[in-house]
């Protein structure tokens, strides 16, 4: 991706040799994000980390397949301890729940392992075996997906104007930490305004802006301890 001198628009190849060119550019690479960005920066930084994790699916027991479904009245749910567990009603798969550790290993997503962290696997075994009570197979998981985040420090999303050479004519969004799909609808309208008119109107960007981690490399501030001694420094 470069800024086409000819007519100010922005040109954007592809490996595969494509070349494109517009007045803006939409940046939602995800994993690649942090890479790309260096790529066409140098020298630019952007605290995103791939993580590799996998999604698992458990078997219900036959006389309890009812019971997780959303007609059942089973909730999303998450388990907020260390690790941070979470699930789904059953209804990808017919029969199987969605339970699944929130984490993984940092990787290059261009070379990952595809494989499970077996140490994850076996504190997730346990737990659905602990939390179910037998009414969910507790050997282990039926199928797997292997899949990745990209987190920032503070898992929020990063949504921005590159900005530099590029100005305002290319946004960037990622850094969903792997919790942005249920914002989709909104995240899309927000980058379609940044890109066509260079603001959003009724919406306020600032938390999600990269100047933050020049402000604190942890981003925005979550431990009300830790906001307290930053405001009690700003003061002095």
């Amino acid at each position: 991706m470069t800024r086409d001198n000819h007519d100010g628009g922005i040109s954007v190849s592809t490996a595969t040799g494509e070349k494109f060119r517009g007045k803006k550019c939409v940046v939602t690479a995800g994993p690649w994000m942090k890479k790309l960005v260096e790529a066409v920066t140098p020298g630019r930084q952007i605290p995103i980390q791939p993580l590799e994790t996998t999604i698992c699916y458990w078997r219900i027991k036959q006389e309890h397949k009812d019971d997780y479904t959303i007609k059942g009245g089973f909730p999303s749910f998450a388990g907020y301890g260390n690790p941070y567990i979470y699930g789904t009603p059953s209804l990808e798969y017919p029969g199987l729940i969605k339970i699944a550790v929130h984490a993984g290993r940092p990787c290059d997503p261009d070379c990952r392992t595809w494989t499970p962290r077996s140490d994850l696997m076996d504190l997730l075994r346990n737990w659905v075996i602990d939390r179910f009570g037998g009414r969910v197979e507790g050997d282990g998981p039926v199928s797997t997906q292997s899949c990745m985040y990209s987190m920032t420090p503070d898992e929020d999303y990063v949504i921005d104007f590159l900005e530099g050479e590029f100005g305002k004519d290319v946004v960037i969004a990622g850094g969903f930490s792997g919790h942005g799909f249920k914002m989709g609808p909104v995240i899309g309208r927000i980058v379609a305004d940044m890109a066509l008119d260079g603001d959003v109107q009724g919406v306020e960007l600032e938390y999600f802006k990269l100047a933050r981690f020049v402000k604190n490399p942890k981003g925005n501030v979550k431990d009300f301890s830790e906001q307290v001694g930053i405001k009690a420094a700003d003061s002095t």
